[in-house]
């Protein structure tokens, strides 16, 4: 795999300027107000399931991985193989992980190339990095086309305020923990700036599970002259990472010790203009770049009658090009219009090791695609939002999807009453297409319907309760047929359930949140379990500033009984873990105007549990940081 070195890397921001790049709010201001994600234009509000963490929660909680964040939000079911080093996905109320559309910075980051059909691997990205963070749940195939079945996770990084800042931070650990970081990001006149590059080491808290990474990221503003917005950014991410193969058995039943390797780098090109062309009309141009190198490597599975030696050299590359107008057709209803492109290439150089015998798993595939859409968001009466969007995309060597949704928020007194309908697809994976031993040229997009029902309410000023019933039926989902060794369309699936949220503030300096989610996941004419959904999660958070330099924060979470997958007996056997009970604590404290010192304990009650058969989670470990800024 080709690594990109320091001298490559100012060049490659220079380039970053001229090249196609990112999406995301052209407006650096007050992203807190708005959302940038689930629509073509940022709103104030959405008709569906929206969460945010901000970046006064995700500091206050200090989350050691962005895993860990993500597990405080209802209907977001986390699967984690041991430590650092393992894979980590996420699933939207029970769809597949792959059903999941991460952007980054409104860019799409999920690499289809991969064995997981596309999949984002959360532990790649470092939370210290992170400002914001925005998920829609529901099929958001009408927004953002293919992929986005379950729902849509929008990681956005830290953005400039007015004025310049410099801030510098390092947090140690236990087991060789390291997280250093040092950023400088300011606002004046036209111009804006962002500029971050940090060190991470997650040590091994896990036997055999290690990950390491270095980034980078620079983003730059300008206003030339009234009603424009020029944005351009680049972002660069190198890492590598060791484990015990997947369904291993992992350190505790794995007949070998030989561990999986994977060697990474992402850059992420990022370039958009925005105009006001009159006080009625706003357009916007944004393009972005995706580029993604991987050498991964495994030992197996002994006894390798089910997963042989195998290695893999990926490398993807996506386009996107998208044109948005914005027009007020009245001071209730605002239409959207426009059209995008995108290319994807992928090619990945592998083998499987049979009986000593290497077999080619090759594949070279390119497609693309263009997309037509409109948008209506409406607001007849005061206390009615109405939302509607539809979507035509023709992919190559696919028939045309028209993807739709729609949704309605009304206000009743002290209840919202919200519900929302839609249908999504998924183009296969170049994996599940292309790979030479199972791949399958004649793979059909996989589709989903899906509709929700909410209400929340408003109990006092600082009480407030929601509840959310979900229904998705996921269709012609890819499976692997062991009578004809190859991937094919055939399962059914379907996911319903129930997400649970209470937030109290009862003083300015204390906050409470509580969360539970309920999965019931049905696996339309097999008799088979999905591995890594549990039925029920639950959690709690109290936030608390109990001096004026003091604060402290306590995270509860339960996750209830979930079936894994395990191949080191030589076959493929389900286990149903155990559930368990974690809990974080930290304390913060600013002994002066610019310093802040922190003390983090992960698994407080030092929790024994498996995320996965013979994986174990990482014990207590303690974590002590610094950060200053000025």
């Amino acid at each position: 795999m080709t690594r990109t070195t320091i001298g490559d890397l100012s060049r490659t921001a220079l380039i970053a300027l001229l090249l196609p790049g990112a999406a995301g709010a052209l407006d650096n201001g007050a992203l807190e107000d708005v959302l940038v994600t689930g629509a073509y234009a940022p709103q104030q509000a959405l008709t569906s399931s929206v969460s945010i963490i901000d970046s006064e929660q995700l500091r206050a909680l200090n989350k050691r991985s962005l895993a860990g964040i993500l597990k405080t939000l209802p209907g977001l079911l986390v699967e984690e193989q041991g430590g650092p080093g393992g894979l980590t996905a996420v699933s939207v109320r029970g769809g597949e992980a792959n059903f999941t559309l991460v952007l980054l910075d409104g860019v799409a980051v999920n690499d289809p190339t991969n064995f997981r059909g596309g999949s984002f691997d959360l532990a790649d990205l470092n939370p210290a990095l992170i400002d914001r963070i925005e998920v829609v749940r529901g099929p958001q195939s009408a927004i953002y086309g293919s992929d986005a079945l379950a729902g849509v996770i929008n990681i956005i990084t830290r953005r400039p305020r007015e004025g310049h800042a410099l801030e510098a931070s390092a947090e140690f650990g236990e087991d060789d923990y390291s997280d250093l970081g040092v950023a400088a990001f300011g606002s004046t006149g036209s111009f804006d700036y962002t500029l971050e590059l940090a060190s991470r080491d997650e040590g091994e808290p896990v036997p055999g599970s290690e990950r390491d990474s270095d980034s980078a990221l620079l983003r730059l503003g300008w206003r030339p002259a009234a009603g424009h917005e020029l944005a351009a950014s680049y972002r660069y991410l190198d890492g590598d990472r060791t484990s015990y193969p997947e369904q291993s058995g992992g350190p505790e039943y794995a007949l070998s010790d030989a561990l999986e390797k994977g060697d990474y780098d992402e850059q992420v090109y990022a370039l958009g203009w925005s105009w006001r062309v009159t006080p009625a009309w706003r357009s916007s141009l944004r393009a972005s770049r995706f580029d993604r190198d991987e050498d991964y490597l495994s030992p197996g599975i002994p006894p390798f009658f089910e997963v042989p030696p195998n290695a893999a050299d990926t490398q993807y590359t996506r386009d996107d090009i998208q044109w948005v107008n914005t027009l007020a057709l009245a001071d209730n209803y605002e239409l959207s219009l426009g059209a995008d492109y995108r290319d994807e290439d992928g090619e990945s150089v592998g083998y499987v090791e049979f009986f000593g015998m290497r077999g080619a798993t090759d594949f070279e595939l390119d497609r693309d695609s263009t997309g037509l859409f409109a948008s209506l968001r409406a607001t007849p009466l005061a206390d009615l939002l109405l939302q509607g969007s539809v979507r035509h995309d023709d992919p190559d060597a696919f028939s045309g999807e028209t993807s739709w949704q729609a949704g309605a928020s009304y206000l009743v007194g002290p209840l919202t009453l919200s519900a929302n309908w839609g249908e999504a697809y998924k183009l296969p994976s170049f994996f599940a297409l292309g790979n030479a031993l199972v791949g399958n040229p004649d793979l059909q997009p996989e589709t989903a319907e899906s509709w929700d029902a909410g209400v929340a309410w408003d109990v006092r000023g600082d009480l407030r309760l929601e509840a959310t019933w979900f229904h998705n039926d996921f269709e012609d989902l890819v499976d692997f047929d062991d009578e004809t060794f190859r991937n094919v369309n055939r399962q059914n699936v379907q996911t319903s359930g129930l997400e649970m949220l209470a937030t109290w503030r009862p003083l300015d300096a204390l906050s409470l949140i509580a969360q539970g989610t309920y999965t019931d996941i049905d696996v339309k004419g097999e008799d088979t379990v999905l591995t890594g959904r549990p039925e029920w999660t639950a959690g709690a958070a109290v936030e608390w500033r109990f001096a004026m330099r003091w604060q402290t924060a306590l995270d509860y979470r339960y996750t209830g009984e979930q079936w894994a997958a395990s191949r080191h007996t030589g076959q493929e056997v389900t286990e149903e873990l155990d559930a368990y009970h974690r809990v974080d604590w930290v304390l913060q404290w600013a002994p002066a105007r610019h310093w802040q010192l922190r003390l983090s304990v992960d698994n407080l009650l030092d929790e024994d549990y498996e995320t996965a058969v013979g994986f174990f989670a990482p014990g207590r470990a303690l974590r002590a940081g610094v950060r200053f800024t000025h």
